[in-house]
């Protein structure tokens, strides 16, 4: 929520009543701290922060300013900064010559204040006086319409348009002449809450600069919702980041908070709800680099499991089906060897464990994998195979009476004897890691008998 302050230092008020506006906040800070380090301005003249609302001067948001602080803020998708790095040289190798002819027509207004202008060691010159002369427009265009950039979360026709009718949000905005009654109450138009802002303009840096970008609105406090976007602000992968990376700093959530994504080849925002009990399943995990897990389904396409993973943790839904699909057998070909993923099932186990609220499994799965170890010393390797493929084969089926079977025969042809087995025979479904467990550790890597 925004309001006006009349006769004070400060002219304007904004309290993080909702994401919207808590981005915003992050993004106008990150501006006026750009301003001080620039020595523009002093802090103490531009805002304050009382807990959960920021004052501060609005005059000293200009259009200058904002766009010299985007060209500082997505420096690497400027492309007249690269040329300008690059002709900051004496001499230049074939390479760089290239890369400068390329970014010169990069986009549309690249190629309308260049035309077709071609870089030489002889005219650096005259590229960079052109930059010079229109660097507030390069600027403009190469934000306003940049992938990554602006038009990853707003209309692009929107920019340093004073407050609408409609919000400037992508997924917010709406077709007034076509979408009217649809969105409306009893069909009145004038029941539809248009909430937007010029601030808003500021909420691109608010969050992370990965292809899916992520902006936490843990708004309890401004100063803590700051630092913690901070945090992941640069980060190409802010789920990692968030969920393993910070989870021993003094800046890491602990409490349920609203996670806002966006990805670039979406065209609506998404929220993920972090509670309490996600965050001690993510504190549990002892090696979060094996979620990390790119599985080749065929020469084509590849699943990237890490994503998945976090979602069913922060949505409490099992993961029985990514553990199956990594225990079923895959046939390797000349171009391609598929990896162990033995630890990875072993961790996701784990996880898996505790989204089922299992904590009383554990000694189970213990027997379960010594027992495992037991069986691989005392029967040859080409039949534990054998028994494994059958076990996943039942267990795929959700034929728990086939799988109980076949471990029954397997207890009886290798002598060892399974206590957990027992679990599994009262409650398959609810003691189903425990299965995953054994199954899991019928592995070449846990030694065996040579083979008959």
């Amino acid at each position: 929520m925004k309001g006006t302050i009349e006769n004070e230092k400060f002219d304007t008020k904004m309290e993080t009543s909702d994401w919207r506006y808590s981005a915003s906040i992050v993004g106008i800070i990150k501006y006026f701290n750009y301003l001080v380090e620039r020595g523009y301005e002093v802090e103490s003249e531009l805002y304050k922060i009382d807990d959960d609302v920021i004052s501060y001067n609005s005059k000293a948001i200009t259009e200058e300013r904002y766009l010299l602080f985007v060209e500082h803020y997505f420096e690497s998708a400027m492309h007249h900064k690269v040329i300008e790095q690059i002709l900051a040289n004496d001499e230049f190798i074939d390479e760089q010559i290239k890369l400068v002819n390329d970014k010169l027509k990069a986009n549309t207004i690249m190629k309308k204040v260049f035309g077709d202008f071609k870089f030489s060691s002889e005219n650096k010159e005259i590229i960079l006086e052109k930059i010079k002369e229109n660097r507030l427009l390069l600027i403009k265009e190469t934000y306003r319409n940049g992938d990554s950039l602006y038009k990853n979360f707003t209309n692009t026709n929107s920019l340093f348009k004073e407050s609408g009718s409609v919000c400037r949000i992508q997924n917010y905005n709406i077709d007034t002449g076509r979408k009217s009654k649809s969105i409306s109450y009893n069909w009145d138009f004038k029941t539809y809450i248009f909430e937007d802002e010029k601030e808003f303009d500021f909420i691109p840096f608010a969050f992370s600069k990965s292809y899916e970008s992520f902006f936490i609105n843990n708004n309890y406090s401004i100063k803590q919702l700051f630092n913690t976007n901070n945090l992941i602000s640069n980060s190409d992968n802010p789920r990692s980041t968030l969920f393993c990376d910070l989870k021993n700093s003094a800046d890491f959530i602990d409490f349920d908070v609203e996670v806002i994504t966006k990805s670039r080849d979406k065209d609506y925002f998404e929220t993920l709800y972090i509670r309490k009990d996600a965050i001690r399943i993510f504190d549990n995990i002892k090696n979060y680099n094996a979620i990390k897990i790119k599985y080749r389904v065929n020469e084509n396409y590849n699943r990237y499991l890490e994503k998945e993973v976090t979602d069913s943790i922060l949505n409490n839904i099992k993961i029985d089906n990514l553990i199956e699909m990594l225990l079923k057998p895959k046939q390797d070909t000349s171009k391609y060897k598929y990896p162990n993923y033995s630890y990875n099932i072993k961790t996701l186990i784990e996880i898996n464990t505790l989204i089922y609220g299992g904590d009383k499994m554990d000694k189970q799965m213990k027997s379960a994998y010594s027992s495992a170890k037991r069986v691989m010393a005392e029967i040859p390797e080409n039949k534990v195979d054998s028994y494994k493929q059958k076990l996943i084969s039942a267990i795929t089926f959700k034929d728990y009476e086939r799988f109980c079977e076949i471990l029954l025969q397997l207890s009886s042809y290798s002598g060892v004897i399974f206590d957990f087995a027992y679990d599994l025979f009262e409650d398959f479904e609810e003691n189903k890691n425990i299965a995953y467990t054994f199954i899991n550790a019928l592995n070449k890597e846990n030694g065996g008998k040579v083979n008959e």
